[in-house]
């Protein structure tokens, strides 16, 4: 008797043909209250299937909210005396500026119509006015307080 060297058709399909599987949801891990405690270091818990915030979180979450709103607020205003010192010295500059050339128009001024005099006896006379105006400002304050006492 003579056997074939060739497969038959069944043969050929049993070879070929791929076992048929479900494909498996992997599940995920289910953490209980004590693990997701010590994870979050205290700041989460399960209750009723939801995660939510302990009193120590929320705590933590309002300090760290603080601390940041602190360090905007430091550095806005180191920000603003930068810009306050930029200007004091732009001023001081100016100031500077200002008095050597109100020097150097007196000093080389020599002529009778010369106008600094009177700049600086008006300048004078605002100052006796201001010194009058805060004198009796002061003057009524006493009497107010003097009112009170009685």
């Amino acid at each position: 008797m003579e056997v074939s060297g060739q497969t038959n058709s069944y043969q050929m399909m049993n070879a070929h043909q791929k076992p048929i599987t479900t494909p498996v949801e992997p599940k995920e891990p289910t953490y209980g209250n004590e693990e997701i405690y010590e994870a979050s270091q205290g700041n989460l818990i399960r209750n009723d299937d939801e995660i939510v915030l302990t009193p120590q979180g929320q705590n933590n979450i309002s300090n760290a909210q603080e601390d940041k709103a602190t360090e905007a607020e430091a550095q806005s205003e180191a920000k603003r005396d930068e810009q306050r010192g930029v200007a004091v010295d732009y001023l001081g500059a100016q100031s500077k500026q200002s008095q050597v050339e109100i020097y150097l128009a007196v000093a080389t001024d020599s002529d009778g119509g010369d106008s600094t005099p009177s700049v600086i006896e008006s300048l004078r006379d605002v100052q006796k006015q201001n010194q009058a105006v805060e004198a009796y400002a002061t003057y009524k304050e006493n009497q107010a307080g003097s009112e009170l006492l009685q």
